[in-house]
């Protein structure tokens, strides 16, 4: 059973992967259902066929509200739980998101473009017009600019401003220096758009997403199944 989002055109070609047979061949085949997966899915379905595979369940209708933010992470568990609890290389017991669109799905929403040092060193050639684009259809789908900050986030966000962290930036979805108020994946209303919103980009045509799909193993090929 399926909790719809309030635009959930995905569920048309989201699948249990118990109850779906997929194509003998697709294009690509992307594995996790996150933060990278769903944006890319949805673009290369513009032109591909493609099969995206996410390990988690597909909708919790529990993450979707700013208020159970921190019931979600609390209620972590090794079943089926959109957060789940591990132990990280250094031995801290932390949360990963197992749920279609990823972290998003579970993180306090914060939205911010990367510094320009990421991309100045990142040995990649990019071409920052379609950067800016791809930015921006992102933050045309699914981030909000608060019209207003709560009480913990203006209490840090003075906080910040008297321990040295300044100047105030202000509204800003660039990274800069300072202290500033960002986007958040949480509307005005308080209901989460995660990632997975963005699956509502893509081709239907061209889609398969299946949950509870995990992956064994991968196995690389010259032979073409299609000849």
């Amino acid at each position: 059973m399926y909790v719809c989002y309030a635009d959930s055109g995905y569920l048309r070609f989201t699948y249990e992967a118990t109850d779906f047979s997929p194509a003998k061949a697709y294009d690509y085949i992307i594995i996790g259902g996150g933060t990278a997966g769903c944006p890319l899915a949805a673009t290369l379905s513009e032109s591909y066929s493609v099969l995206l595979l996410e390990r988690g369940s597909s909708l919790n209708k529990s993450v979707l509200y700013e208020s159970n933010f921190f019931q979600t992470l609390l209620a972590a568990n090794d079943n089926d739980s959109p957060a789940q609890t591990f132990i990280s290389e250094d031995g801290l017991q932390i949360v990963r998101a197992r749920i279609l669109g990823g972290g998003s799905m579970i993180n306090g929403g914060f939205y911010s473009r990367a510094d320009d040092y990421s991309y100045d060193n990142a040995g990649i050639e990019w071409d920052m017009r379609a950067v800016e684009r791809a930015y921006e259809w992102v933050e045309n789908s699914i981030v909000t600019h608060p019209a207003r900050l709560n009480r913990f986030q203006t209490s840090l966000f003075n906080g910040l401003l008297e321990s040295g962290v300044v100047p105030d930036s202000g509204f800003t979805f660039d990274h800069v220096q300072g202290t500033k108020i960002g986007g958040s994946t949480f509307n005005d209303s308080g209901i989460r758009h995660g990632a997975v919103e963005l699956l509502n980009n893509a081709n239907p045509e061209n889609l398969d997403v299946l949950v509870h799909a995990m992956v064994d193993r991968v196995i690389f090929s010259t032979f073409n199944p299609l000849g």
